[in-house]
């Protein structure tokens, strides 16, 4: 309860230096949300349980299993065959990692595919309030690479996720055999940069909704509304109604939780000087029409990267997968099958409890 409350009463002080436009910080109704999710242990999704996810209805073949990192018991799902092992790395917080399904599916047919599910996002049991450091997200992946039973692993990250990926590549260079990197950068940039951005391309009408979300319904549904306007500006060509839809139910939480995970570091995330050390190959994607994270960044962090392949998607916003699939798809595959190696990636033929993990459950 006293961490509680001393989180609580820092977020109180926090709100006070605020400025009154939504774009610079927490609004009002983030604030009062995240209080809610807080104070009934749910966010609007539903309790923190462990269980299978709803995307593993429609995904069949996901297998699922659990590991513990950081005392919190965690959630991740494995797809595919192959013999390469890629761990996907999504991004957020907040956002669970139901978004690559099925968008990553193509790739099961070259390489095993495993999706979890971090300390800040849906499916990860305990999961705590307290601020979270990249440090510790890093980590996480390390514990998975163990219970895989891996001596190096293959991360696909994206937006957010990359700091992670990055982090842990230079936290474990001996564990990395590669980096695929999507729409991500070497810094983070104050989230309000580039939600001026995405404001900037509103229609009157989205403006409109955008300005009007500080009344009516909880704060939850303000915020919801809020991010329903900026959704869309993530992308190149609007997807369909059903994809928004559920990227306007994550996001919302997404928001809340990159406070939590931002306020570890003072100084904020910039490993652009330390590029120079990650030594594994690495295959770059970066979206020309993406407003989140500019083409600019992107390119600028594989420019620092030693063995590096910068990939411009012509026709894509903030998520290539989604945008040119089939083209993400390619690159991803001959990237793996071109730095390839005859080495043995697995400590052990099982994981270390005994258990095969990608047999199913």
């Amino acid at each position: 309860m006293k961490r509680l409350f001393l989180f609580c009463m820092i977020i109180f002080v926090a709100l006070g230096q605020l400025p009154a436009r939504a774009q610079e910080g927490f609004t009002r109704a983030e604030y009062e949300c995240l209080l809610m999710s807080i104070a009934s242990g749910k966010t609007e999704r539903g309790p923190r349980e462990l269980s299978a996810s709803y995307h593993q209805v429609w995904v069949p073949d996901m297998k699922l299993g659990y590991f513990r990192a950081n005392g919190l018991d965690m959630v991740y799902d494995t797809e595919g065959v192959g013999r390469e092992t890629v761990v996907v790395v999504h991004g957020g917080p907040g956002l669970p990692h139901e978004y690559f399904h099925p968008l990553l599916s193509n790739l099961g047919k070259y390489m095993r595919l495993v999706y979890f599910d971090r300390r800040a996002d849906i499916l990860s049991r305990n999961s705590s309030t307290d601020v979270m450091s990249l440090v510790e997200m890093a980590e996480e992946i390390d514990e998975l690479r163990k219970t895989l039973g891996l001596n190096r692993v293959t991360l696909l990250a994206h937006s957010f996720g990359g700091a992670i990926a990055l982090t842990y590549a230079l936290r474990y260079p001996d564990n990395v055999k590669r980096l695929i990197l999507t729409s991500t950068a070497a810094s983070i940039e104050n989230p309000a940069e580039a939600e001026k951005r995405l404001v900037k391309t509103l229609s009157s009408d989205e403006l409109s909704a955008y300005n009007s979300t500080d009344a009516g319904g909880s704060p939850c549904d303000r915020v919801r509304r809020r991010y329903r306007a900026l959704y869309p500006h993530y992308f190149h060509l609007v997807p369909s109604a059903e994809l928004l839809d559920f990227g306007v139910y994550s996001v919302y939480f997404d928001s809340l939780a990159k406070k939590l995970v931002l306020a570890s570091r003072a100084g904020g995330f910039d490993v652009r000087s330390a590029l120079d050390r990650i030594k594994a190959p690495v295959l770059v994607f970066g979206g020309r029409h993406d407003l989140v994270t500019p083409l600019s960044d992107v390119r600028e962090m594989a420019d620092g990267l030693p063995q590096s392949k910068l990939v411009v998607m012509e026709h894509s916003g903030h998520f290539p997968f989604i945008e040119e699939n089939y083209l993400f798809t390619e690159w991803v595959r001959n990237f793996v099958a071109s730095t390839a190696d005859f080495a043995d990636d697995r400590i052990t033929i099982t994981a270390p409890d005994g258990r095969d993990p990608f047999r199913r459950q």
